[in-house]
């Protein structure tokens, strides 16, 4: 099963609007600590684990695996398109 995220903001009743402001304000602190020097797979991981640590603490974690699924098949779906739709 693929899952957009799209449906999944639908799902919860995201508003574009809150989602933008939130990930401004995100974008905003990593582009401060890359600028810093910290690497980029550092934050990536930092990230994830956010994500991770706010499900277990907010008890959203099948949102949260929703949410990563969703996000994985998108990546996937780009990177396969970038290669050509070549498989690896």
């Amino acid at each position: 099963m693929i899952l957009s995220l799209k449906d999944l903001f639908k799902d919860r009743k995201l508003s574009n609007q809150e989602v933008v402001e939130s990930f401004d304000n995100i974008a905003d602190c990593v582009t401060v600590d890359l600028l810093k020097g910290v690497s980029i797979d550092a934050a990536q991981v930092a990230l994830v684990s956010n994500v991770m640590n706010i499900a277990s603490n907010y008890k959203s974690k099948k949102f949260a695996i929703d949410l990563m699924k969703g996000a994985l098949a998108e990546l996937e779906s780009d990177h396969f398109r970038e290669r050509g739709g070549k498989l690896s």
